[in-house]
């Protein structure tokens, strides 16, 4: 049983860091370089929030499988510091998959409204480039998370 739950854990860091790795450095750029503007958001609305899913779902198992190898052993303080930085993950992925997401889409089309009848607001776009900072902030956040997990691991 301990040895699953240990897999399951592991699994979750490989799946983490590996959905922020092949977004943020293979698939964004190939796409951004291969598809105008207008394909290239449709095609990020699809994906983003199948993402931050996965990213919830690999956090919700994370979590689960420090809390039962805490059930089967004592707890200390790597398990602890363990689910803290799942929680964090959780909450960054959630998040970002709602209201994040859906607030910066609905910024997005007024943009675009705005930009088919002349100017941008630039109130309007100034907010917008600030959600999808925090987005960016946020991805981060979950990768070095899943980088502090991979090194906490190896301790328990």
């Amino acid at each position: 049983m301990e040895d699953t739950i240990l897999y399951l854990h592991s699994l979750a860091i490989a799946v983490l860091i590996g959905k922020v790795v092949l977004l943020s450095f293979v698939v964004a750029p190939v796409l951004a370089k291969q598809l105008d503007r207008e394909p290239f958001g449709k095609v990020v609305r699809e994906l983003f929030p199948a993402y931050y899913a996965l990213g919830m779902g690999a956090a919700a198992i994370g979590v689960l499988s420090v809390l039962m190898l805490g059930i089967i052993h004592e707890t200390n303080v790597i398990r602890h510091l363990t689910a803290g930085v799942w929680l964090v993950v959780l909450a960054a992925e959630t998040y970002c998959r709602s209201p994040l997401t859906p607030r910066s889409n609905a910024m997005r089309d007024r943009i675009k409204e705005q930009e088919s009848q002349g100017p941008v607001d630039p109130v309007l776009q100034a907010a917008w480039n600030r959600l999808h900072q925090r987005s960016v902030y946020l991805n981060s956040l979950v990768l070095l998370g899943g980088l502090c997990l991979l090194g906490l691991a190896g301790r328990w």
